[in-house]
């Protein structure tokens, strides 16, 4: 009798453990979930899901994962482990792990069911674009510090950056403050900056009137407006570093005219530079438009051909690949009934070509003659971009667009159709700030500091995904002077001036790949399900779950 009581007692506790096992199986549960190369052709590596643990009482979970924007989210198969005796539906559908496609395009709600269907969860599965790359803060360039001299305070307005393609090593030219305003050029590398050269290697620089570029080779050159030229004060003189000092290409101060606005690109054997001469006294009108080119053994000067003769100028800016140049100047007031009217050039094996003359946006009043709201920049594919101010659709309220040049059709177009998100009245021209530059992938990138938002910086692209510019990022507080240029590896390199007069730099270079950019999301107010968990388009009567929250109609 005694054992029959103990056969069953030991029975009843097996049951009961097996019972318990049994159930506990039956949990519903997400254990893995990823999108595997294997079942996905257009994937290049698997991306795996860190999947949230299940707490008491808690019967939604979001998971989150970071893929490239180049991926094709329209029909991913996602590959998954549940408990023994779970099933898995979208929207119903029943789902087959490394089987069934799913669009997401928005988030994709995976409902997990027991056997029973007494105990279910839901997992909100949602694919952000990962951030491959970051801007990130680098050193400070110290002026005093970097040239031994204390009363190197920091830097006049109007630094330079430009990348030396051997080694794609950011350099930085600058006019010195504090002692005599001469050019000193730092480059970083190896996480810090260096002196290329001696610092203050020039004579004294007219104002910020000077221009940095490196040549294809190497060499890095600058062109200023001479005070000490003989020729003529504020004369062009340029100089290049020959790896050991820097020397005058031809003589100082070859070109006479008070050399302003200068612009410059370097070749591989040659140079190209734009001006505006401010005296009287110079080789060629007042005001006009100056072209000095050099061929690698002598240079030619003069007036622009590009313009009539004695056109009035207000500024000129240049920009170039190292194998084309382009210069945007605006022209001084009223040119055949058009206001301020601006010019595109192209400069390519040695010939100058017009791409737009005396033009003007449809409706504006003027072109902005805001330094910053102007410029021109060359992809490395020889494509040519060059942005514009104007007063469309508000007089006297600019807005800076970002326009393309299309050489097959010889026309221009404003890229995304829309002006940029940055703008300027009459009160604040001097103060703008702005750069563009071509990632190598011919991503178009806009760095400004904002007037009307204590001159803060940001930078902003152009998204491929949407074709439409990002959310304009903040860098830091109260920059000026701002540059951006990148290397032909894809790395991207911002400088700008601080309230300080240093130069700070930021890096655009690869970042922790499972950071992420933004989250593509759906409405709250279309996430409505029933009691079983299956999302439903719209709630009938009785008891739903609206926005996480239980509702009853």
């Amino acid at each position: 009798m005694k054992k029959d009581l103990l056969r069953k007692y030991v029975s009843a506790i097996a049951m009961m453990f097996a019972f318990a096992a049994s159930a506990m199986a039956e949990n519903a549960q997400l254990l893995s979930f990823g999108f595997y190369q294997a079942d996905n052709a257009g994937l290049s590596q698997d991306y795996v899901a860190t999947v949230p643990a299940v707490a008491a009482g808690v019967t939604t979970y979001d998971i989150e994962i970071a893929m490239p924007a180049s991926v094709d989210l329209t029909a991913l198969v996602a590959r998954f482990t549940v408990n023994e005796g779970n099933t898995v539906t979208v929207d119903g559908v029943a789902q087959t792990s490394g089987v069934t496609k799913n669009d997401f395009t928005d988030p994709v709600d995976y409902t997990v069911r027991n056997s029973t269907g007494a105990n279910n969860l839901r997992y909100t599965i949602t694919v952000v674009e990962a951030s491959g790359k970051a801007w990130t803060e680098m050193a400070v360039l110290n002026t005093a510090t970097l040239s031994g001299n204390a009363d190197f305070t920091g830097v006049y307005s109007g630094a330079v950056l430009a990348i030396n393609p051997k080694g794609n090593v950011p350099y930085v030219a600058y006019g010195a403050r504090g002692v005599d305003n001469k050019m000193s050029v730092a480059k970083f590398e190896n996480g810090a900056w260096a002196q290329v050269g001696d610092a203050l290697f020039s004579s004294v620089v007219n104002g910020s009137h000077f221009s940095f570029d490196v040549a294809p080779d190497g060499t890095p050159y600058v062109a200023y407006g001479d005070q000490d030229a003989a020729s003529l004060k504020g004369a062009l003189s340029v100089m290049k570093f020959d790896g050991s000092q820097w020397s005058y290409v031809g003589e100082q101060g070859f070109f006479k005219v008070q050399a302003q606005y200068i612009g410059m690109a370097a070749f591989e054997s040659g140079l190209a530079i734009d001006l505006v001469n401010n005296s009287k006294d110079g080789s060629i009108p007042r005001r006009s438009m100056g072209i000095a080119t050099f061929d690698g053994s002598a240079w030619t000067t003069g007036e622009s051909s590009l313009l009539p003769s004695e056109q009035g100028v207000y500024m000129t800016k240049m920009g170039g690949n190292g194998k084309v140049a382009t210069l945007i100047c605006v022209n001084r007031g009223a040119i055949d009934g058009v206001n301020y009217g601006h010019n595109i050039f192209k400069f390519e094996n040695g010939q100058w070509e017009s791409l737009a003359t005396n033009f003007l946006e449809p409706g504006a009043t003027q072109t902005s003659i805001a330094q910053g709201s102007f410029g021109t920049a060359v992809a490395l594919d020889g494509t040519v971009y060059a942005w514009t101010g104007d007063d469309v659709p508000n007089t006297g309220t600019y807005q800076v667009r970002l326009k393309k040049y299309d050489a097959a059709g010889k026309t221009w177009s404003t890229v995304t159709g829309n002006t940029l998100p940055i703008g300027h009245d009459g009160g604040f021209e001097s103060h703008i700030s702005l750069d563009v530059a071509i990632a190598p992938d011919g991503t178009p990138f806009v760095v400004y500091n904002n007037f009307n938002d204590q001159k803060k910086l940001y930078v902003m692209h152009l998204d491929p995904a949407t074709a439409q510019w990002s959310a304009s990022q903040l860098l830091a507080e109260g920059a000026s002077d701002v540059n951006i240029a990148f290397d032909t590896a894809g790395t991207g390199y911002i400088t700008y001036t601080d309230e300080s007069n240093q130069i700070h730099l930021f890096k655009y270079a690869d970042a922790d790949p499972s950071g992420i950019t933004a989250v593509k999301a759906t409405k709250a107010d279309d996430r409505i399900f029933n009691l079983q968990g299956m999302r439903v388009s719209k709630a009938g009567k009785g008891l739903f779950i609206i926005n996480g929250k239980k509702v009853i109609k």
